[in-house]
């Protein structure tokens, strides 16, 4: 009787700190089209797993060793793409930074470290995401505009270990020097056809400088990668073995995407549609009792009452905000009465912001909003 015995190669897992118990659903990992080569010629198998994607190898009689080995610098790529979308990105805080905010044309880019590998469970190796400026064919028109619009600019291109490439042949079929001049357009913007067929997918940098090569003048990070640059991807993740390592076929790694839930300011609009409350004389007020897996927080009315430049329907209104950002949670916060003059409960339970609606921003401030007609 023949054993066919298969070892987990790495587990890759979903967290999301806006569900119970941070089980994430609502992502969809899928192996690229050479990746599922790849798997396929060194014998392996790509399944999904609760909360994530296992890959395994088909191991030898040793039940250690694989049938088939592939080189030890290897890259498997997955597609990374949103059940809901929109929903995701509005729960998410995909910020890489302060001054690097996410937008629609941006991708979310994943790759591990192999010196940080983990092998327990308990603590996987946590991948977190930069920000990618899209996906790009492997032939591309790169074009853009500089503050100051110079005549003259350098470019270079350089891959995911920051070595320059060649961005295209001259008419010999000869590589192109690493190192381009560019000049500025009649209409003061810059435009040249970037080349990378020569060279495999992945994570590149565009770099511009001035002609004296002492300042940077532009960067921007693109993923390169003719199947999936025609997709609505919403990431990419790179999982990578190399020889220095050498930790392909050995004990199974663990990683962790993890995901952290977005936090806004809470903004209700009392909207007085029965006339029942009058808004001049009686007191309004917002009291957060607090309730499980969320603390206390003070909501200060925003302007007098009714407030003087905002009405909706035509209705007076009274506006309410929280003194701190409330964060998104998959359990609906309780216990957020409107009261009318102290201790006279009109709503014992305010509703929560809809996590499918609008997040404003304002000045770098989110803000949620919540019309409540009484």
């Amino acid at each position: 009787m023949i054993s066919i015995n298969y070892n987990r190669l790495f587990n890759l897992r979903l967290a999301h700190t806006y569900y119970q118990n941070e089980r994430f659903r609502g992502l969809t990992l899928q192996p690229t089209r050479n990746t599922r080569r790849l798997l396929r010629g060194g014998n392996m198998l790509f399944k999904a797993i609760p909360f994530g994607i296992t890959v395994l190898y088909r191991a030898a009689g040793d039940e250690v060793s694989p049938v088939v080995s592939l080189p030890d610098d290897l890259t498997l790529t997955f597609s990374l793409k949103a059940n809901d979308r929109a929903e995701f990105l509005n729960i998410t805080d995909l910020d890489e930074r302060p001054a690097r905010t996410y937008t629609a044309s941006d991708i979310l880019y994943f790759t591990n470290d192999p010196s940080a590998a983990s092998t327990d469970p308990e603590n996987p190796e946590e991948i977190s995401h930069e920000l990618l400026a899209g996906i790009r064919n492997s032939l591309f028109m790169y074009e853009f505009s500089l503050g100051g619009a110079p005549g003259e600019v350098l470019i270079r291109v350089s891959d995911a270990a920051g070595n320059l490439v060649s961005i295209g042949q001259t008419a010999d079929g000869d590589p192109l020097p690493t190192t381009l001049t560019l000049s500025k357009n009649d209409d003061g913007r810059y435009i040249r056809q970037i080349d990378l067929g020569n060279n495999p997918a992945g994570r590149y940098v565009v770099t511009i400088r001035n002609t004296e090569d002492d300042t940077t003048l532009k960067e921007e990070v693109f993923y390169v990668h003719d199947e999936l640059a025609s997709q609505d991807v919403l990431g990419i993740v790179d999982i990578t073995y190399d020889s220095v390592t050498n930790l392909l076929y050995a004990d199974t790694e663990e990683y962790e995407l993890r995901f952290s839930r977005k936090e806004t300011i809470w903004k209700y609009f009392i909207v007085n549609k029965n006339k029942k409350v009058r808004f001049s004389t009686e007191t309004l007020t917002i009291n957060d009792l607090g309730s499980p897996d969320y603390g206390a927080t003070n909501f200060t009315r925003e302007g007098a009452a009714p407030h003087p430049g905002v009405q909706i329907n035509g209705l007076e209104t009274v506006i309410f905000k929280s003194d701190d950002p409330i964060p998104f949670y998959e359990i609906p916060k309780t216990s957020i009465q409107l009261e009318k003059d102290p201790g006279d409960v009109l709503i014992g339970n305010l509703p929560n912001p809809s996590h499918r609606g609008v997040v404003k921003n304002r000045g770098g401030t989110l803000e949620s909003e919540i019309y409540v007609f009484i």
